[in-house]
């Protein structure tokens, strides 16, 4: 597949684009219409192939590749095409023997932890990406990508220290031995966290990939030079602003600087977390996916510009009557500069006053929803 030279100018234009909100230079807002979706959650079933996760990369590749072709003609955002070795949100926790369960055209899901008393933490072995869990069966998929296409790939699902953490020792145990054991959970944090640093840059080198460079938060493409990497933290809503400071961010600034910098990802509201955001080492950018609640979103937003650190802003497609008053408010609320927009197009559900609930959109979802953000989107 020739991709290079038929898209090359467009990706450069994005991509500048992209870098004009992250110097708070942007009269408009860049955006995304993203419906190249690598992970399966809000697909329509007879949509899927038979197959997707598993050890035949081809088909994986080729179902992505497809999706991005559609999009090139459809869309003139700021998209730019990459491939994602698609495994669930368990590949590193799967590399410490936790068991991923692989269900017919549904995302792989965590199953549940095995460790039940605190010292077995100490048995913990860093993995081995070369044998341990899913890990190999990433590595092998990006060689078949770059093999037999052009497109750049991405790192896998990057989970950082807390959700890893948790999925290796389980959520009520967790919380529990941040209090009566914090040395036990600080030995757990900074082996998972040495892991992932590791895994990442060990994706990176099979990629091709320099370590500060090519990294795709949820589609949307870091700029080159101002960071490699993105984790997913969609714990932080649950937790504290205290237990986060000491038990998270140290170590979500370790990855974030190990490449150069980074951008955080999580859905919902995590605004007790503000300033330990604001604190984090190598943070560029928050992604976030508020769940309709724009008035909580602005408040951050609002917060990161005043340190000139950008807003990713996005949620999946919403119910059709709503979306012209969606984006409005959006843009009413939080401006332009410094803020990135993605919609996140789903055709098998719809987002109503904060939940997600089944649908069937139809194919013409996308185009109104950019009509829309083209509409309202201004620097005031």
């Amino acid at each position: 597949m020739n991709t290079s030279e038929r898209y090359r100018e467009r990706n450069i234009q994005s991509e500048n684009r992209i870098r004009e909100a992250f110097q708070f230079k942007n009269q408009e807002a860049p955006y995304i219409i993203y419906d190249v979706n690598y992970w399966l959650f809000g697909a329509l079933s007879e949509e899927i192939p038979d197959g997707y996760c598993s050890e035949d990369p081809s088909i994986m590749t080729n179902y992505q590749a497809q999706k991005i072709e559609t999009h090139m003609r459809e869309y003139h955002d700021v998209y730019i095409p990459f491939l994602m070795p698609w495994f669930g949100t368990g590949v590193l926790a799967s590399g410490f023997g936790i068991d991923v369960k692989f269900l017919d055209k549904m995302d792989p899901a965590v199953d549940l932890p095995t460790i039940r008393d605190v010292q077995q933490i100490r048995d913990l072995k860093k993995p081995n990406p070369l044998k341990d869990g899913l890990m190999p069966r990433v590595l092998n998929t990006i060689r078949y990508m770059r093999e037999n296409t052009d497109f750049p790939v991405g790192v896998t699902d990057c989970q950082g220290p807390l959700t890893t953490a948790l999925q290796i020792v389980g959520y009520d145990k967790m919380i529990y031995w941040m209090h009566d054991h914090p040395e036990m959970i600080h030995d757990l944090m900074q082996l998972v966290t040495d892991s992932l640093i590791e895994w990442i840059g060990v994706q990176k080198e099979v990629a091709g990939q320099s370590l500060d460079d090519d990294a795709y938060v949820l589609g949307v493409k870091i700029p080159g030079s101002l960071g490699g990497v993105w984790i997913s933290d969609d714990d932080s809503v649950i937790f504290g602003k205290d237990l986060y400071r000491e038990f998270v961010v140290p170590y979500n600034s370790q990855i974030l600087e190990a490449f150069g910098g980074g951008v955080i990802h999580f859905c919902g509201c995590a605004n007790q977390h503000i300033e330990n955001f604001l604190s984090t080492r190598g943070l560029i950018a928050i992604h976030n996916l508020n769940l309709d609640h724009l008035d909580e979103a602005a408040r951050l937003r609002h917060a990161l510009a005043e340190k000139k650190l950008v807003y990713m802003v996005g949620d999946f497609n919403l119910e059709d009557n709503r979306i012209d008053h969606y984006y409005q408010q959006l843009f009413q609320k939080m401006g332009s500069q410094g803020l990135i927009v993605i919609s996140y197009i789903a055709p098998a559900l719809s987002l109503q006053e904060g939940q997600y609930v089944d649908a069937r959109r139809d194919p013409g979802i996308g185009k109104r929803i950019e009509r829309s953000i083209q509409k309202f989107n201004n620097s005031k």
